[in-house]
């Protein structure tokens, strides 16, 4: 009687481990991946903007010649109050007693981090469960799986009131026989992945439209620096004398301008509604192949590796816009005459200049 007890659990045991996590751990893994690029485009892009206004705010002052002054956290190295925090040091306009608010563009960015910064932790804890070697590391990865997930559910609650909190997510438990032989770590794997997944799906999505309004705006405010900055790097290499110039002069702004264009041409393809889209319909293939187990790995697979190709381009035209804005074309002194007087690019976007 015991031995046909054992031939039935390790029967039922086989079925489960046909349809283990560990045939979606390359799935998994690649989901992980593309969700790391996408919030390194967040953050690279939030980089830019600030960046980008910073310098749109420096030309205003330098223009105006504004009367500055340091704050006086300038000159207060350790941090104070409780909980502790460094005051502000920064370059103001005389007078002011702090440092300028975020302008409207940066709010709305700062406002997104939340859902970044929640995607990321649950897209890591799942590649955790599927990478767990042993049961304690399981145990310990299905704790920040449930971790995870709520958090992330908690973030997407905060965007659309209407979503109810997850009502069930795997807990540690699981105190099977022979923890130590893989084909049950494979049954805890597959059994932690397919009562959170599939339950993710609706908060995955809402936050989804939270992280596709934050890149299309990066994307947008990087198309409006570059384009006025492109135009400029191109002035000096449209004069009617330019046939005089040095050659070697001469291929520096060539080499500059053609790198801005490269940068433009890059942002203008890049597609935060097909990456975010991507995002979402890897996340519901893994979830439906988690649920019905029917021969789907294929699709899973196509689906994440859509995703990783998506989000890996996105954060390329993002960083070589990024780049491109910081690096200014070098200059000659017609170009630098003309330069000046074009508009800011981001003005849009640009904090008043200060009084």
């Amino acid at each position: 009687m015991e031995r046909i007890k054992a031939l039935g659990l390790l029967a039922g045991v086989a079925v489960l481990s046909a349809c283990s996590p560990y045939v979606y751990n390359q799935e998994i893994t690649s989901f992980g991946t593309g969700v790391t690029a996408v919030v390194s485009s967040y953050q690279t892009g939030v980089q830019s903007v600030d960046a980008t206004l910073l310098q749109q705010q420096l030309a205003a002052d330098a223009t105006a010649r504004t009367r500055l002054m340091l704050l006086p956290g300038c000159n207060q190295m350790d941090p104070n109050g409780t909980p502790p925090k460094l005051p502000d040091c920064a370059v103001v306009a005389f007078g002011a007693t702090g440092a300028p608010a975020p302008n409207a563009v940066q709010a709305a960015l700062a406002d997104a981090a939340p859902a970044f910064n929640a995607l990321k932790v649950y897209a890591t804890a799942l590649t955790a469960v599927t990478n767990a070697t042993d049961a304690a590391t399981l145990k310990t990865a299905t704790q920040g799986l449930t971790t995870a997930a709520s958090g992330l559910a908690g973030a997407a609650a905060k965007v659309d009131t209407s979503l109810k909190p997850a009502a069930s997510l795997v807990t540690a438990g699981g105190g099977l026989a022979g923890q130590g032989v893989s084909i049950y770590l494979d049954q805890r794997r597959y059994a932690a992945l397919k009562d959170t997944v599939p339950t993710m799906e609706p908060f995955v999505a809402t936050l989804g439209r939270t992280v596709r309004a934050a890149l299309l705006e990066i994307r947008e405010q990087q198309l409006l620096a570059l384009g006025p900055d492109l135009r400029n790097a191109a002035l000096p290499l449209e004069t009617v004398s330019v046939g005089s110039m040095a050659q070697s002069d001469y291929q520096g702004k060539l080499a500059a301008l053609e790198t801005k264009v490269a940068a433009f041409n890059l942002a203008r393809a890049a597609d935060p509604t097909a990456t975010v889209t991507a995002m979402v319909t890897a996340h519901h293939d893994l979830a439906t192949a988690l649920q019905t187990n029917a021969g789907q790995g294929m699709a899973v697979l196509t689906s994440t590796e859509s995703f990783v190709t998506a989000a890996e381009g996105l954060q390329t035209a993002i960083t070589a816009a990024s780049a491109a804005a910081a690096t200014p074309a070098p200059a000659s002194s017609k170009a630098a005459s003309g330069g000046a007087k074009a508009a800011p690019a981001g003005a849009k976007a640009a904090p008043a200049a200060k009084k």
